[in-house]
């Protein structure tokens, strides 16, 4: 579960998210949607550990977002970067393996997950 509790960012006087409250169950597929400046990217930025929030609190699976180190945190996070696109060496099923391999996932639920995609 990823938990956010009045968590806001600031860049200056410039408010760049929040305050915002949201909870999202484990294996619930959420998103942010908004114009551009609306705070999309700093908040998903917020809950991988790339910036910390000035006020409140992210709980990743009830531990604090940044009470661990950063690449633990993001191991058990899915986050697709709006820069980046496909790998462009890899198919499409193995661009759909990167991220359930850098999980942990056994082969053959990879393979069966990149199928059901596909």
């Amino acid at each position: 579960m990823i938990e956010l509790r009045g968590v806001a960012k600031t860049y200056g006087a410039a408010r760049a998210a929040g305050p915002l409250d949201l909870a999202i169950g484990k294996g619930e597929f959420v998103a942010l949607l908004g114009g551009s400046g609306s705070g999309k990217t700093t908040t998903l930025k917020m809950i991988n550990g790339l910036v910390r929030p000035d006020a409140g609190a992210v709980r990743v699976e009830g531990r604090v977002a940044g009470d661990e180190p950063a690449h633990q945190l993001r191991r058990r996070i899915g986050y697709v970067f709006q820069e980046i696109g496909l790998f462009p060496h890899m198919t499409v099923a193995e661009n759909i393996a990167v991220g359930p391999r850098l999980a942990g996932w056994a082969p053959a639920r990879i393979a069966a997950r990149a199928a059901e995609l596909l």
